[in-house]
């Protein structure tokens, strides 16, 4: 094989690389730093995580957020620079919109939903329901639109993620 191929190849695996490193995760849950969390990660640094900050380590550190809250992380590359006031959560086609808060990041954009009088509580925890059983699940922000895995969904949303302690 000639010296230029044999240089193309190695460039293409190497590229190859970190995209191999950057796989999907299926859904999880866990607790950190007085919130607990139940999330999924995509390929493409793609996040959806529901959080529950406990009351009490918020009033301990202000760093903490108190209460539930939904972030949804995209990379700035998907978003086209835009900072969307609202996401679409999508459960077996059947899309949700949700009001969120955007935050521009350096490569990413946090997308932050919290409870309110337009979209409460029991409008996030229909949710929830529907993406437990869900078995493709899409998430859509300006004309970004990013299939979620759905590995692990009903484990890590059998019990109320939105639930605090």
């Amino acid at each position: 094989m000639p010296k230029p191929m044999i240089a193309i190849l190695a460039l293409g695996l190497a590229l190859q690389g970190p995209a191999a490193l950057a796989q999907s995760k299926g859904w999880s849950t866990g607790y950190q730093m007085g919130t607990s969390y139940a999330g999924v990660s995509g390929a493409d640094g793609t996040r959806l995580t529901f959080y529950c900050g406990d009351a009490a380590a918020a009033r301990a550190n202000p760093a903490i957020a108190s209460g539930p809250y939904l972030m949804a992380v995209l990379p700035k590359t998907q978003l086209k620079d835009a900072l969307p006031s609202a996401i679409e959560i999508v459960a077996d086609g059947k899309a949700t919109r949700v009001p969120v808060k955007a935050q521009s990041g350096m490569d990413e954009v946090e997308l932050t939903w919290t409870p309110s009088r337009d979209f409460g509580l029991s409008e996030m925890q229909l949710v929830v329901v529907s993406l437990r059983e869900a078995t493709r699940i899409e998430l859509r922000a300006a004309e970004a639109s990013v299939l979620l895995p759905t590995e692990g969904v009903a484990t890590a949303l059998a019990d109320d993620p939105l639930r605090c302690p």
